[in-house]
């Protein structure tokens, strides 16, 4: 079974096009031991091998052995279930064949002894000469040999180009993540970038100020200009032979670069040859409009005038400083975030004008000071909501940056792995539920010059005040992001990123702990809703029913659809638990005698696991037409029979009438003749006498 799921995996994947949406991957892989697993019936895992050298992106590395070609050198990384791999980019990174980024060679879903649970493992082939940010004596540097370290900036940006050309970033690129090829140490290779959350795992310092100003969960995939910085950065590791501002925190690090900019704040006073300072400036831009591309920095190597489209835009400083909070701020970015950070002092500001004075007469931004204009005026008699007034005054001031609402800073497009970490990590959610039900995300999307909002981002805002089953934030949640397993805990520890695995995790996690309560909750309903489409519509209008029969025939007969269609062929433990849950649909026939015999039948059926026969058994369209006029015909023989008492009662009655007035008459003749009699010898007694 596995091997035909893989098998109609790489089918479908065969015929996307290279900026096509892809699908999450849909592999499983047969399982071995605990000591090893063997993939595609090739590739070997050895989990008493691992490699933790190579352990990235919250990946543990195990070596991997190729059964046709043992010579191969390979590793497998296991990804962590906790913040889970971008599994719509595999498909496409296993067909990029690119010198200088890591070879993804395979991936599939493997029973992971160590946590108990199903992962992704990712099969890549072994850099040998270490990573970079090992910075050994003799390692390539500008000083040492300009033309070769110009082949690596090459290499770089054109393993970058590659990925862009698919529509993917890598966001993963640190000194940590990119290793030597060679063990001659003279190529440069990328590592792994789907491993887990796009930038995740990145430090402060290989980030961009707005990226780093985020929640790592929220980074959202960004841009290809994100992934030029992140070289900026590591060319000026590779350089200084070690990490910039090393022994800071993130927060430190963060605000050195809003108060002096990126390369000041990174480079820290340290010597940079005259050479490539202005490529490392042109990489390091906090504009991302003025931030250098490949095609610049190419030009710039080449000894070519840089010429690139920057849309007329220029640094946006002003002469003047805005005071927030006892800071001073000159530039869009520093002021917007700073105003973010102060939001009760940031409200002040902008409800007394003097925001937009400085935007006005200190940056002498027309456009901005209108649309700040306009937002004073239009909540002048609603300024209740302090947090979203400020929130939407810094995406006028600066678009480039997170949304940050209350305790959230996140970008849209990381707006899904952040709930998802959240419902991972039992955080609250409140915060996203207010989110989406505000008009932020829609402001965000209309200040961006270059992006445009997802198709179905204007249900968002219904579905979250929805509270209908396969709705709510778990729904936007799976219908923003294919990347995202389903995070209901009736699957156990199972990585299920597409419907046709639920029933196997169901059937398992049954086998496991035997629950008493329904097979399914909100958020698997969500998940399925996303995954299968406007199809189960009906399912869902009869789990919103009130009716406990309906609800449990409904997810009954989804269940057996999703068997009829994906498989597998037997599952024993889910049929034990339909049945379970059978006894309001059995009890919603009439006929005792046929509950009776339903439930023997169940039990009989449910050690075939076909959830098709106790669909068929319940669902009988011959069984329920019969009880419905068998139980017409009951009532109606009732109601003769009640008719025909009360008769009877109505005839009984009219008879004792009768009697009872021929009993008084008889009685008054009687008495009348006793009277006369008595009268009669009275007088004859009177008479003799």
């Amino acid at each position: 079974m596995a091997n035909e799921e893989n098998a109609d995996l790489e089918a479908e994947n065969s015929t996307a096009t290279a900026v096509a949406a892809p699908t999450p991957a849909e592999v499983d892989i047969e399982d071995s031991s605990t000591g090893s697993t063997l993939v595609k019936e090739r590739f070997e895992i050895m989990f008493d091998t691992p490699m933790p050298h190579l352990d990235t992106n919250g990946a543990t590395a195990y070596k991997t052995i190729d059964k046709i070609n043992a010579k191969r050198e390979l590793f497998a990384l296991i990804c962590s279930n906790e913040v889970p791999p971008r599994s719509s980019l595999l498909p496409y990174l296993k067909s990029i064949d690119n010198p200088h980024l890591m070879k993804l060679v395979e991936f599939g879903i493997v029973d992971y002894a160590k946590s108990g649970s199903r992962n992704v493992a990712l099969i890549y082939e072994t850099p040998l000469g270490g990573k970079v940010s090992d910075f050994k004596e003799g390692d390539i540097t500008y000083k040492s040999n300009p033309d070769k370290f110009k082949s690596i900036i090459l290499s770089l940006l054109s393993a970058i180009e590659v990925l862009r050309g698919y529509r993917i970033t890598h966001r993963a690129i640190r000194s940590d993540n990119v290793y030597y090829k060679d063990e001659a140490r003279t190529e440069i290779v990328i590592g792994d970038c789907a491993a887990s959350f796009p930038a995740f795992y990145q430090d402060a310092r290989f980030e961009t100020i707005e990226s780093a100003f985020a929640l790592p969960e929220g980074r959202g995939n960004g841009s290809s200009g994100d992934d030029i910085y992140a070289i900026g950065v590591l060319l000026l590791s590779l350089l200084l032979q070690k990490n910039p501002l090393e022994g800071l925190s993130d927060p430190e690090i963060l605000r050195l670069k809003i108060k002096k900019g990126s390369y000041a704040a990174l480079t820290n006073d340290e010597r940079v040859p005259n050479q490539i300072t202005a490529m490392l400036k042109g990489m390091l831009n906090d504009t991302p409009e003025l931030r250098w591309g490949y095609l610049p920095v190419y030009n710039f190597l080449e000894g070519k005038p840089v010429n690139f489209n920057n849309n007329g835009i220029l640094d946006n400083k002003s002469q003047r400083a805005l005071i927030i909070n006892g800071d001073k701020a000159y530039t869009p970015q520093s002021a917007a975030i700073m105003l973010l950070n102060s939001p009760k002092e940031a409200f002040e500001l902008i409800k007394s004008g003097k925001l937009s004075e400085w935007v006005k007469n200190g940056l002498e931004n027309e456009k901005i000071y209108i649309k700040l204009d306009k937002l004073i005026k239009q909540d002048a008699d609603n300024i209740s909501d302090c947090s979203n007034i400020v929130t939407r005054a810094c995406i006028m001031l600066d678009p480039h940056l997170p949304i940050k609402y209350d305790e959230l800073i996140i970008f849209p497009d990381g707006a899904p792995k952040a709930i998802f970490y959240a419902l991972k990590h039992q955080g609250h959610i409140t915060d996203f539920v207010n989110l989406f039900s505000s008009d932020l995300i829609k402001l965000w999307y209309q200040e961006q010059d270059n992006m445009r909002s997802p198709a179905n981002a204007s249900e968002f805002k219904i579905y979250v005040t929805r509270k209908d089953i396969g709705y709510g934030i778990d729904r936007i949640m799976y219908d923003f992001d294919e990347d995202l397993p389903c995070t209901s805990p009736l699957l156990g520890d199972d990585f299920v990123n597409s419907a046709s695995k639920v029933l196997r995790a169901l059937d398992k996690f049954y086998d496991k702990n035997k629950p008493q309560y329904l097979p399914y909750d909100r958020n698997l309903i969500a998940f399925l809703r996303c995954k299968m489409g406007k199809k189960i519509d009906g399912i869902l209008t009869d789990l919103n029913s009130n009716k406990e029969n309906i609800q449990n025939s409904a997810i009954i007969r989804l269940f057996t659809n999703m068997q009829n269609k994906y498989g597998p062929v037997q599952l024993p433990n889910l049929a034990k638990w339909l049945i379970n849950i059978a006894k309001p649909v059995i009890m919603s026939y009439r006929n005792v005698k046929y509950q009776k015999y339903l439930e023997r039948e169940l039990l009989k059926i449910s050690k075939s696991g076909k959830l098709n026969e106790i669909c068929e058994m319940l669902e009988n369209d011959e069984a329920r037409n019969k009880d419905k006029t068998d139980y017409a015909a009951a009532i109606n023989e009732i109601n003769y029979l009640l008719t025909e008492k009360s008769k009877l009662v109505g005839d009984g009655s009219k008879l004792d009438d009768e009697a009872r007035g021929m009993a008084i008459k008889f009685a008054s003749v009687l008495a009348i003749l006793t009277m006369v009699m008595s009268f009669i010898l009275n007088l004859t007694y009177w008479v003799m006498k």
